[in-house]
């Protein structure tokens, strides 16, 4: 028998006055718990019990020892008890890295109603522009443009990469809406700073193909808000994520403009996602802080994922590029 069960049978044997009484308590007959404790006596070269034909009682070296094993074994088994509570019920801190633009818009207004249902779970979150970042160093949760590369994580899909071309409706007053791609040339268009070569918009063909536009304007950002914000104030064309620009457009400060024809950046597509490391068994602060906002993203028919291909595939997206670090 193992030490530890050996000092679990020696308290209880205390506890309920012999040791037939503590074995079956454990599950063990008579004579294999009389032969653990004298196993433990030999191993300690102590004698821990007086014993008689009616009685057991502990020797002063047994009560020394039960006075220093007794709160330890409690202490082991209250923290194997809120170990196991973290896995079957959601409690502690969950600790979120998540892109700033889509977490102000699409997760912190959530959270109370996740404080709600789950009041046992405590909240760390960090916003961050950067790209690329996966779960690490105590981070449960990133939530991030793309899938990171290799097998160790799981990606959940919160938000599709679909693009929306827009303008503000006082810009379509003055300049008038381009109907085909080729007449987006004829507009300033609102573009990612790209260092090394002119931004290119690609749209899909009616006839399943697609066509590249070279785009140029008089403002380019690396921010996605900065973008937004520009096309409301009039300065141009802009197309971006429909998470971004969604509520814009359904209160009527941005119009969409050739709605039948997909379009994204080249080389930028890619869906939002809650992306935690690979187990065998989750928290379930983390099963559930992902449920939760896949319910409210629309998106919970999709599945988990541990490749972009994949959920190409099952989104309906798989015409889609991606083949460069995805931003908003």
């Amino acid at each position: 028998m193992d030490r530890l069960t050996a000092l679990r049978l020696f308290l209880r044997t205390l506890d309920r006055g012999g040791i037939a009484a503590a074995g079956r308590s454990l599950g063990l007959s008579a004579t294999a718990a009389s032969r653990a404790l004298r196993e433990l006596e030999d191993d300690l070269a102590l004698r821990l019990f007086n014993r008689t034909t009616r009685h057991v009682s502990p020797t002063e070296a047994g009560r020394r020892l039960a006075a220093r094993v007794a709160p330890l074994l409690e202490g082991l088994d209250a923290a194997m008890v809120e170990a196991r509570e973290m896995h079957e019920d959601a409690t502690g801190t969950l600790r979120i890295v998540a892109r700033r633009s889509y977490a102000l818009r699409h997760v912190v207004p959530h959270l109370a109603g996740f404080r709600t249902a789950h009041p046992r779970v405590e909240i760390d979150l960090v916003l961050t522009e950067q790209t690329g970042l996966v779960p690490a160093h105590g981070v449960d949760i990133v939530i991030r443009l793309g899938l990171p590369a290799g097998k160790s994580f799981i990606g959940h899909p919160l938000a599709s990469g679909r693009r929306v071309l827009c303008a503000s409706p006082g810009y379509i007053a003055r300049h008038g809406a381009p109907t085909t791609p080729d007449a987006v040339l004829q507009h300033p268009c609102l573009t990612y700073h790209e260092a090394e070569e002119a931004p290119v918009w690609v749209f899909a063909t009616a006839a399943g193909g697609q066509q590249e536009i070279a785009v140029a304007g008089p403002f380019r950002s690396n921010s996605g808000e900065a973008l937004r914000q520009a096309a409301l104030d009039g300065m141009g064309l802009v197309l971006l994520p429909e998470w971004m620009v969604g509520e814009d457009v359904a209160a009527g400060r941005l119009a969409t403009l050739l709605a039948g024809l997909p379009a994204w950046p080249a080389r930028y597509q890619a869906e939002i996602h809650a992306v935690h490391a690979r187990a065998d068994r989750l928290p379930a602060k983390i099963v559930a802080f992902v449920a939760h906002l896949r319910a409210v993203s629309g998106l919970a028919h999709l599945r988990a994922v541990s490749s972009l291909a994949h959920l190409r595939a099952v989104s309906g997206l798989a015409h889609l590029r991606a083949v460069k670090e995805p931003r908003a």
